[in-house]
Protein backbone atom coordinates (compact mmCIF):
# COMPACT_ATOMS: atom_id res chain seq x y z
CA UNK A 1 0.00 0.00 0.00
CA UNK A 2 1.29 3.65 -0.75
CA UNK A 3 1.31 5.86 1.94
CA UNK A 4 -1.42 8.03 0.19
CA UNK A 5 -3.55 5.29 0.61
CA UNK A 6 -2.97 4.04 4.50
CA UNK A 7 -3.61 8.16 4.92
CA UNK A 8 -6.68 8.21 3.49
CA UNK A 9 -8.12 4.67 5.47
CA UNK A 10 -6.88 6.40 8.15
CA UNK A 11 -8.75 9.54 8.00
CA UNK A 12 -11.91 8.10 6.62
CA UNK A 13 -12.42 5.75 9.60
CA UNK A 14 -11.27 8.45 12.10
CA UNK A 15 -14.18 10.69 10.46
CA UNK A 16 -16.56 7.58 10.94
CA UNK A 17 -15.90 7.35 14.65
CA UNK A 18 -16.43 10.51 15.12
CA UNK A 19 -19.69 11.42 13.36
CA UNK A 20 -21.08 8.07 15.06
CA UNK A 21 -19.54 8.42 18.74
CA UNK A 22 -21.67 11.85 18.95
CA UNK A 23 -25.15 11.08 16.84
CA UNK A 24 -25.12 7.65 18.95
CA UNK A 25 -25.33 9.28 22.10
CA UNK A 26 -28.37 11.64 20.70
CA UNK A 27 -30.31 9.61 19.58
CA UNK A 28 -30.42 7.31 22.28
CA UNK A 29 -31.47 11.01 24.14
CA UNK A 30 -34.15 11.52 21.61
CA UNK A 31 -35.62 8.23 21.62
CA UNK A 32 -35.36 8.40 25.79
CA UNK A 33 -37.84 11.62 24.99
CA UNK A 34 -39.96 9.88 22.57
CA UNK A 35 -40.57 6.98 24.93
CA UNK A 36 -41.77 8.68 27.96
CA UNK A 37 -43.81 11.26 29.05
CA UNK A 38 -41.24 14.88 29.67
CA UNK A 39 -42.69 18.43 30.08
CA UNK A 40 -40.85 20.82 27.91
CA UNK A 41 -38.13 21.90 30.09
CA UNK A 42 -37.24 18.12 30.51
CA UNK A 43 -37.17 17.21 27.20
CA UNK A 44 -34.84 20.48 26.01
CA UNK A 45 -32.58 19.30 29.02
CA UNK A 46 -32.31 15.50 28.36
CA UNK A 47 -31.88 16.35 24.56
CA UNK A 48 -28.73 18.46 25.04
CA UNK A 49 -27.55 16.61 27.84
CA UNK A 50 -28.21 19.23 30.58
CA UNK A 51 -29.74 18.70 34.25
CA UNK A 52 -31.06 21.30 36.53
CA UNK A 53 -31.84 21.15 40.35
CA UNK A 54 -35.43 19.24 40.90
CA UNK A 55 -35.39 17.33 37.70
CA UNK A 56 -36.67 13.80 38.17
CA UNK A 57 -33.38 11.66 38.58
CA UNK A 58 -34.39 9.39 35.96
CA UNK A 59 -34.11 11.93 33.13
CA UNK A 60 -30.52 13.83 34.56
CA UNK A 61 -29.63 10.04 33.93
CA UNK A 62 -30.65 9.77 30.70
CA UNK A 63 -29.38 13.42 29.68
CA UNK A 64 -25.62 12.33 30.95
CA UNK A 65 -25.60 8.86 30.70
CA UNK A 66 -25.03 5.76 32.99
CA UNK A 67 -23.14 6.71 36.23
CA UNK A 68 -19.81 4.63 37.04
CA UNK A 69 -21.14 3.86 40.30
CA UNK A 70 -23.75 5.04 42.67
CA UNK A 71 -23.86 4.95 46.66
CA UNK A 72 -26.94 5.41 48.53
CA UNK A 73 -27.92 6.15 52.17
CA UNK A 74 -30.90 6.82 54.21
CA UNK A 75 -31.31 10.71 55.54
CA UNK A 76 -33.62 13.21 57.47
CA UNK A 77 -34.75 14.15 54.47
CA UNK A 78 -35.33 10.78 52.40
CA UNK A 79 -32.90 8.19 50.13
CA UNK A 80 -30.27 10.25 48.94
CA UNK A 81 -28.24 8.82 46.25
CA UNK A 82 -24.83 9.98 45.36
CA UNK A 83 -23.98 9.32 41.15
CA UNK A 84 -20.49 9.57 40.19
CA UNK A 85 -19.01 10.18 36.54
CA UNK A 86 -15.09 10.06 36.44
CA UNK A 87 -13.30 11.10 33.36
CA UNK A 88 -10.85 8.75 31.38
CA UNK A 89 -7.71 9.06 32.12
CA UNK A 90 -4.89 10.53 29.61
CA UNK A 91 -1.53 9.71 28.86
CA UNK A 92 0.19 13.07 29.84
CA UNK A 93 -1.45 12.45 33.91
CA UNK A 94 -2.78 9.16 34.02
CA UNK A 95 -3.28 9.73 37.52
CA UNK A 96 -5.75 12.55 37.92
CA UNK A 97 -8.69 11.20 36.78
CA UNK A 98 -11.39 14.19 37.45
CA UNK A 99 -14.69 13.32 39.15
CA UNK A 100 -18.21 14.34 39.27
CA UNK A 101 -21.21 13.82 41.37
CA UNK A 102 -24.97 14.19 40.92
CA UNK A 103 -27.03 14.04 44.08
CA UNK A 104 -30.72 13.20 44.32
CA UNK A 105 -32.96 13.30 47.14
CA UNK A 106 -36.45 11.09 46.73
CA UNK A 107 -35.37 10.40 42.97
CA UNK A 108 -35.14 14.18 42.65
CA UNK A 109 -31.79 15.87 41.40
CA UNK A 110 -30.71 18.35 44.91
CA UNK A 111 -27.05 19.54 43.26
CA UNK A 112 -24.01 18.37 41.97
CA UNK A 113 -20.48 18.65 42.12
CA UNK A 114 -17.66 18.69 39.72
CA UNK A 115 -19.02 18.20 36.09
CA UNK A 116 -17.17 21.25 34.55
CA UNK A 117 -14.26 18.90 35.19
CA UNK A 118 -15.31 16.08 32.52
CA UNK A 119 -14.72 16.96 29.22
CA UNK A 120 -17.91 15.61 27.95
CA UNK A 121 -20.15 17.89 30.81
CA UNK A 122 -17.98 21.24 30.59
CA UNK A 123 -20.56 22.95 28.86
CA UNK A 124 -23.57 20.58 29.42
CA UNK A 125 -24.98 21.49 33.05
CA UNK A 126 -27.04 24.63 34.44
CA UNK A 127 -24.99 26.17 37.44
CA UNK A 128 -26.89 28.32 39.69
CA UNK A 129 -29.93 26.98 39.34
Amino acid sequence: MTRFTLLLITALIGAGCGATGGSMFSDGRSAYVQQNELTRKDSVHVVQGRIYRGMPIEHALAALGPPNSQDTTTTEEGVRVEYLYRSRPNAFDPGNVPRAYVYAVERTVTDWTGLEKIPRFDAYYQGGM
